[in-house]
């Protein structure tokens, strides 16, 4: 049973605004509300929540805040994994949520990065789209590859906007597709830094794609291609101790 102070309970209540459906089984949470912390978070921290449940409230679940730091509404995109990820898309508008944060250092001083790589292994995309939105917020002259890996084109969302911010901003995107033998038909002559190559990825994509060794990277994914992904960077001069991988401390 929760027992903190009213008004420590209080501060921490935020609402529903709505969910929307990424793919298909990927929502959206959108929440409004207050907070010193989240006014001054930075692109790249999250969040634990706790939804209302008929007993009380759940246990806290951490999630990378997907907006940008900018943005007046908490966003948290959040796979179907389990009973809570699964309750998530029931959630009604104004419906309270415990949000409590930001937490992590994930991404930290990114901003002063002049070239940066961002591998993202499914939903893992979550804390460089909010890197992404906060370079387009404020017009960020950074150079940004992008190389994000899923089974199918059916896994990956927020297409149209990341196909927009490739021309926004200095931004390649790469899609590594394992399980599609027919990539080119995603191609889109409209954006021409967009590009979708067949398999996993590996080291001759990221060769092919000229990331060297010189750039920051960031790598946020399922632990098994984090380490192949730490592996195939270590054969282009990249010290695995210098990727910056995202743990959530909890």
């Amino acid at each position: 049973m929760d027992t903190p102070t009213a008004g420590l309970e209080q501060k921490n209540i935020w609402k529903v605004v709505k969910v929307v459906p990424e793919n298909h089984d990927t929502n959206s949470l959108y929440l409004e509300g207050s907070g010193e912390g989240f006014i001054l978070r930075k692109a790249g921290q999250y969040a634990s929540i706790r939804i209302m449940r008929p007993d009380g409230w759940s246990e806290p679940h951490p999630f990378t805040i997907s907006a940008a730091p900018e943005d007046a509404l908490l966003r948290f995109t959040i796979k179907k994994g389990g009973k809570f990820t699964s309750a998530i898309g029931e959630l009604k508008p104004g419906a309270p949520v415990k949000c409590m944060g930001p937490l992590g250092v994930f991404c930290k001083d990114i901003d002063a990065e002049p070239s940066i790589v961002m591998i993202a292994g499914g939903v893992g995309i979550t804390p460089f789209l909010s890197v992404l939105r906060h370079f387009r917020n404020i017009k960020g002259p950074n150079k940004v590859t992008l190389l994000w890996a899923n089974k199918g084109i059916e896994d990956i969302f927020s297409t149209e906007e990341i196909k927009q911010m490739s021309r926004e901003l200095s931004l390649n995107v790469v899609h590594c597709l394992s399980r599609d033998d027919d990539v080119g038909r995603y191609v889109d002559t409209q954006y021409a830094n967009v590009f979708y190559e067949k398999g996993r990825l590996s080291e001759d994509i990221l060769k092919k794609h000229g990331v060297v060794s010189d750039a920051a990277f960031y790598l946020c994914g399922p632990p098994p291609m984090m380490e192949s992904a730490l592996n195939d960077l270590q054969k282009l001069g990249v010290a695995p101790d210098s990727v910056e991988r995202e743990k959530f401390s909890w």
